[in-house]
């Protein structure tokens, strides 16, 4: 369910909704720091370049069942429980089979606020897309006075739409202003082939960080359900789920935007990866914690012996 119709569906009875009010949250699977560099991303304000760019491959590992997955700004999230600094949260754009309402995890409490003005215009306006890799939101309308840079598939409520800038609502309520060339409206986004492939090849290089659904380190289910994101299309969250949606797609009947899947036991145990094909045997995914949003050709090496199959979820 995508998240704004859950809020106008007000949820369960008695829920708390928040939304992120940094640039990218991790949620954890438990409270506390337990590393120093990770006070990087836990402090307010969060460094996030710091912290993605200052893990090796060792470092990056050490995620692996720790962190859960990411949240960006402006997301909403239903708030469960609060334990000291931290709160149990509920990421309810990352659908999940987890929990009923989305990706569940704990975050820092300072990383988040309750502003019911925002989580109204969330609801009732049309978003701002966030389309290029990380865009700074500005306190001016002359787009001087930059506060935070956003990722990719930030989405804000608009207020204004002007020539160059957008008038948008942020978290805690306040406004602030985009470029116009960097943003789509929610509403009119639609699924183009090309242009999520266009899109995909903007995060060569990227970093893979286990848990990333933000510009800054993508794991590989993030990494499509953000690309899906961009053309109005809400998958889930994690790679099981969704290869459990979709239409089935033969080997030879492949397009580009297809989502391609991989399983231990030769393709026929849990599904563990997820790419997307670009056209010519290749595709686009963030492959491991050693590596980088690359191009790989899909009938090379592992890829053909663990090849699960293909969906396809636009028709």
């Amino acid at each position: 369910m995508e998240y704004n119709k859950l809020l106008e569906n007000n949820g369960p009875t008695g829920l708390v909704y928040g939304a992120v009010n940094e640039p990218v949250t991790v949620l954890w699977i438990k409270p506390g720091q337990q590393r120093d560099h990770d006070s990087l991303i836990l402090k307010k304000p969060v460094n996030p370049t710091a912290w993605f760019n200052g893990m090796d491959t060792e470092m990056r590992l050490w995620l692996v069942g720790k962190a859960a997955t990411q949240a960006i700004y402006g997301e909403p999230l239903i708030i469960l429980k609060r334990q000291g600094n931290w709160l149990k949260v509920v990421a309810i754009n990352q659908r999940s089979a987890l929990i009923r309402y989305g990706y569940p995890g704990w975050v820092p409490a300072a990383h988040i606020v309750t502003n019911q003005t925002y989580l109204t215009d969330l609801k009732d306006l049309p978003g701002a897309v966030i389309t290029k890799p990380l865009v700074k939101l500005y306190q001016n309308k002359d787009l001087t006075g930059a506060s935070v840079e956003l990722c990719y598939q930030t989405r804000l409520p608009i207020l204004e739409e002007y020539k160059e800038t957008v008038t948008v609502r942020v978290p805690d309520g306040n406004i602030g202003y985009l470029p116009r060339d960097d943003v789509k409206k929610s509403t009119e986004l639609t699924f183009c082939r090309d242009v999520i492939i266009e899109e995909a090849k903007h995060f060569l290089g990227v970093r893979y960080t286990w848990a990333g659904t933000s510009s800054y380190g993508f794991d590989c289910s993030g990494f499509v359900m953000r690309l899906y994101q961009s053309q109005g299309v809400f998958l889930p969250r994690d790679a099981n789920d969704q290869a459990k949606e979709g239409v089935r797609v033969a080997r030879n009947e492949l397009l580009p935007g297809d989502l391609l899947f991989f399983a231990a036991g030769g393709g026929q145990d849990q599904i563990h990866h997820v790419g997307m094909y670009t056209g010519d045997g290749i595709m686009i995914h963030s492959p491991n914690s050693n590596s980088t949003v690359r191009l790989d050709e899909i009938d090379s090496g592992t890829y053909y012996r663990e090849y699960w199959g293909a969906k396809r979820y636009v028709l």
